[in-house]
């Protein structure tokens, strides 16, 4: 019997070509696009899951309950840990987590690699397996360093590694370590990557923070005790935040603070593992991509292979009244409904697992290029693994159930005696057809509209006026075991005579996001006229201002003419407001207790030194050791562009030759930081596309068999008079009423989704009529198309033949 299923199957669907091709290369664009989508968001939520004690393992962050908002920080100070663990037991393991970056010589032969900065613990806590070297005790000498495979075999080569001494350029200056450890290298899904590992205590900043607990520098990772509860310990922290934090908490509660309904003002919580890549409301080392983002991605994929299944149940029920003589033969015959329902079922599963093979492999064959156009980072390998396979199988057997089994079912239920008296009711089928066609639709026209106002954001946030010149800034990041400023003082002299070359200046942290993909920031509070105040803070050098083109509103610039400056500082519009006074130049600010007070020189115009997800926030401009620079700045004529990167990269390998040259316009930094959001459009775009053309497939498939249905009828009206045009109306108006329901729904549904989209960014564009009049305008002119052509076919026909062919 079931052999016969396959057969009558495969007979019905061979004649059936036209259906059976539309819902064919429906199933497989759906299938195909939703599973590179899946994959995607998959590889995304892994992160991470390969510790086998990630469960118990927890990054720290802070809460703090201010006067006007909830701040939350990743950033800890140094004493914190070992306080920590001293106070409570529960902590079984913990370690201290911070990006540096040198350059290894061994032999003469220099490298540059990402070095961190960790504790012992880190190896006991994290599944990161050693190839050679015990995890107890690899990090047990201040002068260790465990190195990553692939970096030690860069260094070594051929070599053995171990127990090998390596001079590693740090803080300035080079120190010898013993390679106690090799690391086998890291997952690809892993938020946490590092060439080398070395003690906590060897970064430049400890031994001056090792007391202080308002300086906050990095990150904390711990490992509780099995049986121990996340809830309860954040709740016991408590009591250890009012005794080491009690000056802040004074001070908050000074300045206003409402507290937490327990009363606190100060939390430290505990991020699983699991979640740090995908919650970027922390700053952590390393950043994260949006859960809310994964899921949206999900949410296309799903609405994209709803089009197509509502196309597939669509013509299944359309075709059933073409096929209503077989299903009463077959009825009269003794074909019992679970025979009818199992018959028409497995067309619709010969349907769908065709579909479905081709799409696995197109996606297969696709992933690099898919990879390449969305950044999505995913292997081939994530689509052949057992997890993917059982979460595809079981999609594609509901798909299969759903989209074909309702069909099945509803023909199964045809009455035999209307059957063959040729009264079979569609009144019903055509109320639900219309609502799926309604659905498919408003998928549609959503995924238009905020394809249109996810790329109005993006050109707003590129070509919004950002306060500074970034069209002709190069910006330089500096590594190497030169010392940066002397790195610019060379520069300089080499480079400022050159008529290409306006101004050169340096700066602690970049623009936008640069090709070295490092991000620094640093903020400190401190005691204003009894009240706090915070600022960002960013060590500068001479020049600055004129190389950005800021526009100075109030006293002075920085200036080798006042040996003074040097304990002097520039700072923002926003930063002055916060001040609060009449005449803030000249003001003196009491930032550090043990050093003189610093004196506002001068107030430059505000400018987005961050990008446009965040408002401008007090901004403190500095010339201080304690704020090195990492970066320089050229400013350059912008008459040869192309010419100027190379004159200062052949500036910059002529000081540092065996240092990689990574030099960036600012604008393509500023392009870089929105790299999330045009992701994000160029998938709207494709989701878009998909969906509409699934809907129109549909849409012409429905009529072509509406027109099959109403042959009859539509020779009689032309045998009475009736012209091409009106005929053409009204097969057209039906159709065209159901896109209008369409936008009714979608827009409501698409301005709120995008309205909550758009309150992630400080600065937005508004969301502006026309653009639901264009879509819908677009939506309606596309359905006439597609139902014009064939409603003209079927109006120009002879109805001589119409009316004899029934």
């Amino acid at each position: 019997m079931i052999k016969n299923y396959f057969k009558i199957a495969l007979r019905n669907l061979s004649k059936h070509k036209g259906d059976t091709a539309i819902n064919l290369v429906g199933l497989i664009v759906a299938f195909s696009t939703s599973l590179l989508l899946f994959l995607g968001v998959y590889y995304e939520f892994s992160f991470d899951k390969f510790h086998k004690n990630g469960d118990d393992i927890y990054h720290l962050y802070f809460t703090t309950h201010t006067k006007n908002q909830v701040e939350k920080s990743g950033s800890m100070p140094v004493p914190l840990l070992p306080s920590l663990k001293a106070a409570y037991p529960e902590v079984k393991y913990g370690t201290r987590y911070v990006n540096g970056a040198g350059i290894v010589d061994y032999n003469n032969k220099k490298i540059n690699e990402n070095v961190r900065y960790s504790d012992p613990d880190f190896l006991e806590m994290f599944s990161f397996p050693l190839v050679k070297g015990n995890a107890k005790n690899a990090l047990g000498e201040l002068n260790n360093v465990v190195v990553r495979e692939t970096a030690a075999k860069a260094i070594f080569g051929k070599e053995e590694p171990m127990n090998k001494v390596v001079q590693l350029h740090i803080n300035d200056e080079w120190k010898p370590f013993v390679v106690s450890g090799i690391i086998a290298d890291m997952p690809d899904n892993s938020s946490i990557n590092f060439d080398m590992l070395i003690r906590f205590e060897n970064n430049g900043n400890y031994a001056g923070a090792i007391d202080q607990w308002d300086n906050t520098n990095h990150d904390v990772y711990i490992q509780l005790a099995e049986g121990s509860n996340r809830a309860q310990f954040e709740k016991k922290a408590i009591s250890f935040l009012n005794l080491h934090f009690k000056e802040n908490i004074e001070k908050l509660k000074r300045d206003g603070a409402a507290p937490a309904p327990d009363g606190s003002f100060i939390h430290l919580n505990l991020q699983p593992l699991s979640k740090i890549h995908t919650d970027n409301s922390i700053n952590r080392e390393g950043g994260s991509i949006s859960s809310g983002y994964l899921y949206m991605l999900l949410i296309i994929g799903l609405l994209i292979v709803a089009i197509a299944c509502i196309n597939f149940i669509n013509l299944s029920i359309g075709r059933s009244f073409t096929r209503s003589k077989e299903i009463g033969l077959r009825k009269t015959l003794g074909a019992q409904r679970w025979q009818l329902t199992a018959q028409f079922w497995t067309e619709a599963f010969f349907i769908c697992l065709a579909a479905f093979i081709v799409s696995l492999v197109l996606c297969y064959l696709l992933l690099p290029q898919y990879k390449q156009l969305f950044a999505m980072h995913i292997d081939r390998k994530v689509l052949l693994s057992p997890n993917s396979w059982f979460v595809m199988l079981g999609i594609f057997l509901l798909i299969t159930l759903l989209a074909g089994g309702y069909p099945a079912w509803l023909m199964s239920r045809f009455n035999i005696v209307q059957i063959l008296k040729g009264k079979v009711s569609v009144g019903q089928s055509n109320k639900l057809r219309n609502s799926l066609i309604v659905v498919q639709f408003s998928i549609a026209i959503l995924l238009m509209v905020a394809t249109m106002i996810s790329w109005q954001q993006i050109n707003y946030l590129r070509e919004r006026p950002l306060g500074y010149n970034r069209s002709q800034v190069i910006s330089v990041p500096v590594e190497g075991e030169m010392n940066p400023t002397k790195v610019l003082e060379i520069m300089k002299a080499s480079l400022q005579n050159n008529s290409n070359v306006e101004s050169i200046s340096g700066i602690y942290n970049n623009l936008g996001r640069g090709t070295d993909g490092a991000s620094r920031t640093s903020s400190i509070g401190f005691d204003y006229k009894n009240r706090e105040v915070k600022s960002s803070w960013m060590g500068i050098t001479y020049d600055f201002t004129k190389t950005l083109g800021l526009q100075m509103v109030a006293g002075r610039d920085f200036s080798k003419d006042f040996l003074t400056d040097s304990s002097g500082v520039i700072i923002n519009e926003q930063m002055a407001q916060q001040l609060g006074e009449k005449e803030v130049i000249g003001a003196l600010l009491n930032v550090d207790d043990s050093a003189p007070p610093m004196k506002v020189l001068g107030v430059v115009k505000d400018f987005n030194f961050q990008s446009l997800h965040q408002p401008i926030k007090p901004l403190t401009l500095i010339l201080s050791k304690d704020f090195p620079i990492h970066y320089i700045l050229i400013k350059v004529k912008s008459t040869n562009l192309p010419a100027s990167m190379e004159l200062v990269k052949n500036a910059y390998k002529n000081v540092l030759p065996n240092t990689d040259f990574k030099g960036s316009f600012l604008d393509e930094n500023i392009e870089r930081q929105y790299k999330r959001e045009q992701k994000l459009g160029r998938i709207f775009v494709a989701g878009a596309i998909i969906a509409i053309t699934l809907s129109c497939m549909g849409l012409l498939a429905i009529v072509i068999l509406v027109v099959t249905q109403r042959t009859k009828e539509i020779g009689v009206r032309k045998v009475l008079g009736a012209s091409v045009s009106s005929i053409i109306g009204m097969l057209s108006y039906d159709f065209l009423k159901l896109v209008f329901i369409s936008a009714v729904i979608a827009f409501p549904l698409a301005w709120y989704a995008m309205k909550s989209w758009l309150t992630g960014f400080a600065y937005h564009i508004e969301i502006s009529w026309w653009i639901f009049l264009l879509t819908g305008a677009a939506t309606v002119l596309i359905a006439l198309l597609t139902v014009s052509i064939q409603a003209l076919k079927a109006a120009i026909a002879n109805p001589v033949k119409s009316l004899r062919s029934e």
